[in-house]
């Protein structure tokens, strides 16, 4: 019941520390984002099907939308992931540091899809005009080592060819105080102050307690609230060391695409961006039958694909 008067006591911030966003026009922006989702899963092997999409706004208008094609991925047999080493060498033009363990069949899917993600990104920051808006989906945090010098090197392009670039999570495990949320208690934080959208704060990373913030992370964290009347705060974060023009000025190229009435207070682009990778249940039903069609056409029976991939969650959810 206190925690509003917990996190203003905690946090420090004040109400010179949360900035109000002023309204400008929408420029150009590109979201880039990716999908992955588990297609057939043995237990010692499985296949994953991974995409990335990218797509543009100027003036809030859609200027262009593309994606990599549909990829499926095996995950296993054995301990060392082979196709991620031949996407990584495709994508990169050189071998990954690291293997990936296939272990973590979930985990290893994820970090195919981040390779794509990422070498989307890059393609796009190098290429997008100066003074535009690169989002990506998530964090600017890695998963793998592997993939370290390959963000570094899009936060290094983007600003040496003059881009805004910040990444926007759609939820976030970020709490304060041994395990307060962070967004409730600063949009209230907010309501007690009487301060309406839209707005933005950058957030001091000790007062964050999950060590997963400060693990591979390249970028500070922020929060910010991009609509004048619908109070949706969003965890962010923009490169480490954005100075506060910067920092204002992406704000205010992100409130400026925020303004949907699906989902006001969101970025539009990066909706457009997921509603186009999206990997969804039914897709995923097309690639298995396909995928059944062929093991016929080879002389493999449908009762020995079950053997293979069978799953009685299934057969529980008939009843």
């Amino acid at each position: 019941e206190d925690l509003v008067k917990q996190f203003k006591e905690r946090s420090g911030i004040t109400t010179g520390l949360i900035h109000p966003i002023p309204r400008v026009p929408s420029g150009t922006v590109s979201a880039v984002d990716g999908s992955n989702a588990m297609v057939v899963d043995g237990g010692t092997f499985a296949l994953a099907a991974i995409r990335a999409a990218r797509t543009t706004f100027t003036g809030n208008v859609r200027a262009g939308r593309a994606a990599t094609p549909l990829m499926l991925v095996s995950i296993g047999p054995g301990h060392r992931n082979q196709d991620f080493d031949e996407l990584f060498y495709e994508c990169y033009g050189a071998p990954p540091h690291r293997g990936l363990d296939n272990a973590d069949p979930e985990r290893a899917s994820a970090i195919l899809r981040d390779t794509l993600e990422y070498w989307v990104a890059r393609k796009t920051a190098e290429t997008l005009p100066a003074g535009s808006l690169l989002l990506i989906d998530g964090a600017l945090r890695v998963s793998s080592q592997n993939h370290e010098p390959v963000l570094a090197e899009i936060i290094k392009t983007a600003q040496q060819r003059g881009l805004l670039l910040a990444a926007v999570a759609k939820r976030t495990r970020a709490t304060w105080g041994g395990g307060h949320p962070l967004l409730p208690a600063l949009r209230g934080l907010t309501e007690y102050y009487g301060i309406a959208g839209p707005w933005w704060t950058k957030i001091d990373p000790h007062l964050i307690d999950h060590t997963e913030y400060r693990q591979g992370r390249h970028g500070d964290i922020y929060v910010a609230s991009l609509h004048p009347y619908v109070a949706r705060p969003l965890k962010m974060e923009l490169p480490k060391g954005t100075d506060g023009q910067t920092a204002a000025s992406t704000m205010q190229a992100l409130a400026a695409c925020a303004d949907d009435g699906r989902i006001p207070g969101y970025p539009y682009p990066l909706l457009d961006a997921h509603r186009t990778v999206a990997i969804g249940e039914d897709l995923v039903d097309k690639i298995q039958q396909d995928i059944k069609a062929g093991l016929v056409k080879q002389g493999i029976r449908h009762r020995t694909f079950e053997d293979l991939f069978g799953d009685l969650h299934g057969d529980f959810e008939r009843y």
